[in-house]
């Protein structure tokens, strides 16, 4: 028999080893589990069989929408619909607290999955790596920040929502990777957040902008191959990358439910990840 409950803490062993099953990797989601968890810890659920977990679905709240992350079925209790189940749980309990829309990212294989929940495909996010660092000129002054207040502002303008608790995290597990990109007179052209792994969240005012943020970030040093995964294939966000030495690896989909958030996509240039949009 199904069952669905909020999680808890102590879960988090179990739901680890589902996502990895689910996923297929060897690598522990439970840094990235147990942070994302504690941001929305009453929008993450548990699917039970019998008493024990088989499944998950979590979401992050920015205000006046939730972006899905995380969710998994273990492998072996992937049929009879028990995806839906819990999807269809989630939804609920998010449309009960009042979301304008609710966004998500998939791979190809829930193209046919979503649309079925009420999702539509918005777009297709590409995945960079750096191959081979190219020169570059600065034009702003690049600079690190512990200031979140700062930027705060102008990211909830571009992101069109509230990000201060993901930044905040972000901030205390890689203390003085946040740069900030100024023009003369002070003002933030836009910031970048380098994650260990990934380059984001990462929005600019303006492609020089940018490229003066990525150029910096690629000084300091970081876990494995630098990566950067963008909201939207746009063409400035694609062409500096390209010009910087990156080159596309993976693709995935957004997908919307609702009206789209009020956000400038176009201003945006890197993810925090695919699980917090």
């Amino acid at each position: 028999m199904h069952s669905i409950r909020n999680m808890v803490d102590s879960d988090i062993p179990d739901v680890d080893a589902i996502l990895m099953a689910a996923h297929l990797v060897q690598s522990s989601y439970a840094t990235i589990l147990t942070r994302n968890f504690h941001l929305t810890p009453d929008c993450w659920w548990v699917l039970q069989q019998t008493g024990t977990a088989i499944g998950v679905v979590g979401a992050t709240d920015f205000g006046p929408f939730a972006h899905l992350g995380l969710m998994a079925i273990q492998p072996a209790q992937q049929s009879g619909g028990t995806g839906s189940k819990l999807l269809e749980y989630a939804l609920s309990k998010l449309d009960q607290r009042g979301f304008d829309s609710i966004t998500l990212y998939s791979t190809d294989a829930g193209l046919a999955f979503y649309p079925r929940h009420g999702f539509r495909w918005q777009g297709i996010s590409t995945e960079w790596k750096l191959r081979k660092r190219k020169p570059h000129s600065r034009h702003y002054k690049i600079s690190k920040t512990t200031n979140l207040d700062r930027i705060i502002a102008v990211d909830r303008s571009v992101f069109g929502g509230n990000r201060l608790a993901v930044l905040a995290a972000l901030a205390a597990e890689g203390p003085g990777r946040i740069l900030v990109a100024e023009d003369t007179a002070g003002t933030i052209q836009g910031f970048l957040v380098a994650q260990p792994k990934v380059l984001g969240p990462y929005m600019a005012l303006s492609k020089q902008a940018a490229a003066d943020l990525l150029d910096a970030a690629l000084d300091l040093n970081y876990d494995g191959e630098t990566r950067v995964v963008l909201p939207d294939a746009h063409a400035d966000a694609e062409s500096l990358m390209a010009e910087a030495g990156f080159v596309p690896i993976r693709t995935s989909r957004y997908f919307i439910r609702g009206k789209a958030p009020a956000q400038q996509r176009h201003l945006m240039y890197g993810q925090a990840a695919y699980s917090l949009g």
